[in-house]
């Protein structure tokens, strides 16, 4: 998994390409910790690029928003791409994060 950080003002971008695995979820919980720990009111994760998610990178998924309310940031995902989209709806995923269609929709919550 490819992992892409772009700051802006109060928020940032992590941007996904690839698999979100048991090999690769730590790396995506260590990037969104970085720009949690640097007090982001917005963290928005893109994920037009991922292809895959397992229930591990479901579980780190978790972790990141449990995190994210501790640091009063809101965690916002956006432009998951259909398979990405099944795996979050099957594990009801679409009900407790912050989901977008889109990054300007993301950009206005």
């Amino acid at each position: 998994m490819n992992i892409t950080v772009t700051e802006q003002d109060t928020l940032c971008i992590v941007a996904l390409s690839g698999r979100m695995d048991a090999t690769s979820v730590s790396l995506f919980e260590e990037r969104c910790k970085e720009q949690l720990e640097k007090g982001f009111s917005k963290v928005l994760v893109d994920m037009t690029e991922l292809e895959y998610i397992s229930s591990a990178g479901l579980r780190g998924i978790l972790m990141m928003e449990k995190m994210s309310k501790v640091k009063k940031s809101v965690l916002v995902f956006f432009g998951l791409q259909s398979m990405v989209y099944d795996v979050f709806k099957i594990s009801s995923f679409l009900s407790i994060l912050k989901i977008c269609n889109t990054k300007e929709e993301a950009l206005n919550l």
